[in-house]
C-alpha cells in the first residue's frame, strides 16, 4: 500500500487508517461493556428506554461495526477512500462522543451522589480512553477530548461541589498529555514513512542503473561476444530445454602463446588476436546451432546444442585447433601463432544443472594445460569423485548422530564504541567420526537437499541452551533458522517445545535469525511459526537486510527486535556511495523503530569507519574475531577482556582516563 502512495502525505494517510481500524474492534467492545455496566446501574431508578434499550443498541451497532472492520481490507482501499475512510471515522468519533454525552445527561435527573460520581466516571475517562484508539490522528484526538471536556463541564460543574471543579482541572491536564501523545505518535508515523521512502528511492536507482546496464554486462567490450554471465544464461536455456536424458556439450578454449605477444607486441597486438581469435570461432560455430562467448583474458567458452553426437563434439574440438593454427596478422606487420587447450563435458554422467556441465569443462581444460601431448580433453571419471564425495557426506551426515558430532562455535558481535560484546552467534560445525572435519559449506547445503536441517537445527537449539546455562547471565546468543526450517510448521512447533520447559530468563538471552528470503515463500506461516518464538520471549533478528524484497511490512506485522544489514553493502561501502547511504537509511529507519541494527561482515578499518559514519554502532565480521570457542569467549562475557574500542583504534585514550 505504501509503495502505490504518490506522497508522502498520502502514506501517512494510509498508515492512520491502517491503524485506527486495527484499534476499532477493541474500542467497540471497550465502550459495549462500559454502556452495559452503566445501564445495569440506573436499572432500578430510570426508565427501561435509557438502562436496557440504549446500551442494548449501542451493542448491537457494536457488533455490526467490528464485523465491518474485521474484514474490511484497507490495503484494498484507494487513496481517494482512505482520505473519506478518515472523514467518515473522524465524525462518526465526534457523533459517538455527542452521542454518550448525552445519555449521560438523560440519566443525570435519576441519578443520587453516588450515581452522579459514577457518571462523572464514565463521562472523563471513558471517553478519553476511547481516544486512545485514534492515536494515529491527533485532529480526532483533539476534537473528542475537547467535547468530553465540555460535556464533563456542562453536566458536573453545576453539581456546585469543589470535587468537580478539581476534578475538571485534572481532566483537562490528562487530556492534554493525551493530545501530545498522539502528536508524538503522528511524528513517528511521519518520520517512518519518510525513511522507508528513502530506502524505496535508493532501491529504485539502484535498480534503475543495474537495468542500464544489464546490457554492458552482458557482453564483452573488447570482441562483442557475450560475457561469462551472459554464457551461463546461454547453457542454462540449452540445458532447460534439452530433452530428457540428452545434455547439450559445453567447452571451454583457452589460448596458449598468448601472454608473449602481449609482452613483445603490448596490449593492441593482443587485442587484435583476442579479436581475430572471436570471429574465427563465430564464423565455425554458425553452422552448429551453439553459442560462443567470452569469459575473460584470454578464454573462451563454446555451447552445442544436445542433437551434437559424441563423434561431433570432438569433430568441433579438433575444428578449434585447426583455426586456431593459422597464423595472425599483428597490427604492426608481423606474423605470430598461438595455439589451443580445449576442455569439454561428457554426456556419461549425471548431473543437476547447466552449472554441473561448466564445471566438468572447466576440470577437464585444467587437465587440458596439464597434459603436454593433449589439446582436447574430454571430462572423465576423475572429475566424478567429486559427486562421490557430496554422496559419501550425504550418507554420513544421515547417519550420524548430531548431538555427539556437531559443536559449536560463537561470532561475537561488538559494541564498536567501547569494544564489549553484545551479543555472539552460534556457527555449527560438523567432525565427522567417518569422514573427518566437513566445513559448514559443505555440509549444509546436503542437508537442505536432503531435508534434513530440523534435525541439525534441534541439535542446534540443544547444544545453545546448555552453553547458555553455563555461561554468566549477561550472556546472549543468536541463531540461524534457514528458510526451510521457517517455513516448517513441525520445525518450530519442535524448536518452540524445547523452549518452553526452559526458564524464561534463558529464553530471553536467544535471538532467533531469519532471511529476508524466507518470508517469500509463504508469508502468512513464517508470520504465525516466528509468533511461537515472540510468545515465549524470544527475540526474533531479520538477517541479510536489503538483499531480498525489503519491505516495511516485515518490520511492522513481525516486529523484528533487531536487523542485521547484509554483508555485501559493507563489502563495497568504500567505493560505492550507494551502499553508503543505503546502510546510513536502513540505520535510520531501524532507529525510529527502536530497533538494533547490527552490521555484518566488516572485515577492516576502513569498513569499520564507513559503518561509524552512517551511524553503525553494533559491529560483527572478522575485524574484531573469527568465530571462538566457548572457552574462549568466556573471559569476554566476564569482563575481563574486551575487543578494540573506536577511541583505541584511533589512537587515542579511552573516555575514562581522559576525564581522570
Amino acid at each position: 500500500m505504501l509503495r502505490q502512495a504518490r506522497t508522502s502525505e498520502e502514506a501517512v494517510a494510509v498508515e492512520q487508517l491502517r491503524a485506527i481500524a486495527q484499534n476499532i474492534p477493541p474500542l467497540y467492545t471497550m465502550l459495549s461493556v462500559a454502556t452495559m455496566s452503566l445501564g445495569l446501574t440506573f436499572l432500578d431508578i430510570a426508565p427501561l428506554h435509557l438502562t436496557i434499550g440504549f446500551p442494548a443498541l449501542f451493542i448491537v451497532i457494536s457488533v455490526m461495526r467490528i464485523g465491518w472492520w474485521t474484514h474490511e481490507k484497507v490495503e484494498r482501499y484507494s487513496y481517494e477512500s482512505v482520505r473519506r475512510g478518515l472523514f467518515i471515522l473522524e465524525w462518526a468519533a465526534y457523533v459517538l462522543v455527542a452521542l454518550l454525552a448525552g445519555w449521560v445527561a438523560l440519566l443525570m435527573p435519576y441519578a443520587d451522589s453516588t450515581h452522579v460520581a459514577y457518571l462523572a466516571f464514565f463521562c472523563a475517562f471513558t471517553g478519553s480512553s476511547a481516544t486512545i484508539c485514534a492515536m494515529p490522528k491527533p485532529r480526532i484526538v483533539m476534537g473528542c477530548l475537547l467535547l468530553t471536556f465540555a460535556a464533563f463541564c456542562l453536566l458536573f460543574l453545576r453539581q456546585g461541589t469543589s470535587f468537580y471543579v478539581f476534578m475538571s482541572i485534572h481532566l483537562a491536564t490528562t487530556y492534554f498529555v493525551f493530545y501530545m501523545f498522539s502528536y508524538i505518535y503522528k511524528k513517528r508515523i511521519d518520520q517512518s514513512v519518510m525513511l522507508h521512502s528513502e530506502l524505496l528511492s535508493e532501491n529504485e536507482r539502484a535498480s534503475g542503473l543495474a537495468e542500464s546496464n544489464r546490457y554492458l554486462a552482458l557482453s564483452d567490450t573488447l570482441t562483442g561476444l557475450p560475457n561469462r554471465r551472459r554464457f551461463f544464461e546461454q547453457i542454462s536455456v540449452f540445458f532447460e530445454r534439452a530433452p530428457h536424458g540428452q545434455l547439450p556439450v559445453v567447452g571451454l578454449v583457452d589460448l596458449d602463446g598468448f601472454k608473449p605477444i602481449n609482452d613483445v607486441y603490448g596490449h593492441t597486438a593482443g587485442d587484435s588476436v583476442l579479436i581475430e581469435t572471436a570471429a574465427r570461432l563465430q564464423a565455425l560455430i554458425a553452422d552448429h546451432n551453439g553459442g560462443i562467448a567470452r569469459l575473460g583474458g584470454d578464454e573462451f567458452a563454446y555451447v552445442l546444442p544436445w542433437s551434437t553426437t559424441p563423434e561431433q563434439a570432438g569433430a568441433f574440438a579438433k575444428a578449434i585447433l585447426t583455426i586456431m593454427d593459422r597464423p595472425f596478422i599483428l597490427p604492426c606487420g608481423n606474423i605470430s601463432r598461438v595455439s589451443a587447450s580445449i576442455g569439454y563435458s561428457s554426456r556419461d554422467f549425471d548431473v543437476d544443472s547447466a552449472k554441473d556441465l561448466l564445471e566438468q569443462a572447466d576440470f577437464a581444460l585444467f587437465r587440458a594445460k596439464e597434459t603436454v601431448d593433449k589439446s582436447i580433453v574430454r571430462f572423465s571419471a576423475i572429475h566424478a569423485a567429486s559427486k562421490r564425495r557430496e554422496v559419501l557426506v550425504h550418507q554420513a551426515f544421515k547417519n550420524a548422530d548430531l548431538d555427539e558430532e556437531i559443536h559449536l562455535v560463537f561470532q561475537p558481535i561488538v559494541n564498536s564504541t567501547d569494544g564489549t560484546m553484545h551479543c555472539c552467534e552460534a556457527l555449527a560445525r560438523w567432525d565427522s567420526p567417518e569422514i573427518g572435519m566437513v566445513p559448514p559449506g559443505e555440509f549444509v547445503p546436503i542437508a537442505e537437499k536432503a531435508g534434513m536441517t530440523q534435525e541439525m537445527t534441534m541439535a542446534v537449539f540443544r547444544k545453545v541452551i546448555e552453553q547458555l546455562k553455563a555461561w554468566p547471565d549477561s550472556a546472549h546468543v543468536s541463531v540461524n533458522l534457514s528458510a526451510q526450517d521457517v517455513n516448517s510448521e513441525q520445525c518450530t512447533d519442535a524448536v518452540a517445545a524445547l523452549l518452553m520447559v526452559q526458564p524464561a530468563s534463558l529464553r530471553k538471552r536467544i535471538s532467533i535469525e531469519v532471511t529476508e528470503s524466507s518470508l517469500l515463500t509463504d508469508f502468512e506461516v513464517v508470520r504465525a511459526n516466528l509468533f511461537k518464538f515472540r510468545e515465549l520471549g524470544v527475540k526474533i533478528a531479520l538477517d541479510d537486510f536489503g538483499t531480498g524484497y525489503s519491505s516495511l511490512r516485515y518490520l511492522q506485522e513481525i516486529e523484528f527486535d533487531v536487523v542485521k544489514i547484509d554483508r555485501s553493502f559493507v563489502t563495497s561501502i568504500e567505493e560505492n556511495g550507494k551502499s553508503f547511504g543505503l546502510v546510513r537509511t536502513i540505520q535510520q529507519l531501524c532507529r525510529s523503530l527502536s530497533v538494533t541494527c547490527i552490521v555484518e561482515g566488516v572485515e577492516s578499518r576502513e569498513q569499520l569507519e564507513y559503518a561509524r559514519s552512517a551511524g553503525c554502532v553494533f559491529v560483527q565480521g572478522y575485524y574484531y574475531s573469527q568465530p571462538l570457542m566457548a572457552d574462549k569467549l568466556l573471559p569476554y562475557l566476564l569482563h575481563e577482556e574486551s575487543f578494540e574500542s573506536y577511541r583505541q583504534g584511533l589512537g587515542l585514550k579511552p573516555l575514562g582516563a581522559v576525564a581522570s
